[in-house]
């Protein structure tokens, strides 16, 4: 099959990257939300070992799991609000974890791996009243969600999990 034209790279990612950021930060900012963190990210399984790589102010946790007890175990919630975003097609034709029957490219643009370039800053809230905001940048890579693939898939599986995150506070 046929690798995906620039334009569909270009509508695939930015589709990609504009639900992710829409439902990623809602998560965040929600006050249940947050147990629903972990399924943003790659599940190690026997078949697929990739572990998702996630470092927050240059202190690289172990799994999204240690995220999300890092974001819990704050003594205020906080309120993320993204101001900007940017993506780019890093590989068309992301093959890692894939089964061997699938490796050829697809012309649909399901299988890229997207870079996602984030900026926007971030509230502690005590009694829903935010304190001061502070900017924030994250780097996102984003890869296919392999189960999405098989056509007796569930519904509301997530198409592209988080392989590699990095977040940083700025001054």
């Amino acid at each position: 099959m046929a690798e995906p034209t620039e334009d569909i790279e270009v509508k695939v990612a930015t589709n990609a990257a504009e639900d992710f950021v829409n439902t990623y930060y809602a998560a965040l900012n929600g006050s249940k939300g947050h147990a629903n963190l972990v399924s943003f990210y790659l599940k190690p399984t026997e078949a697929r070992p990739l572990k998702s790589q996630i470092t927050m102010n240059g202190k690289v946790l172990q799994d999204p799991a240690a995220l999300q007890t890092t974001i819990d175990d704050q003594p205020e919630r906080s309120q993320y609000d993204v101001q900007s975003f940017d993506c780019q097609v890093l590989n068309s034709n992301y093959n890692v974890g894939v089964a061997n029957n699938a490796i050829a490219p697809e012309k649909d643009g399901r299988k890229m791996s997207i870079l996602i370039l984030i900026s926007g800053s971030v509230k502690s809230m005590k009694d829903d009243v935010g304190g001061d905001a502070r900017g924030f940048t994250e780097n996102i890579v984003l890869v296919p969600n392999w189960e999405t693939h098989n056509p007796k898939a569930g519904k509301g599986l997530k198409k592209w999990l988080i392989a590699s995150q990095t977040f940083r506070f700025v001054l």
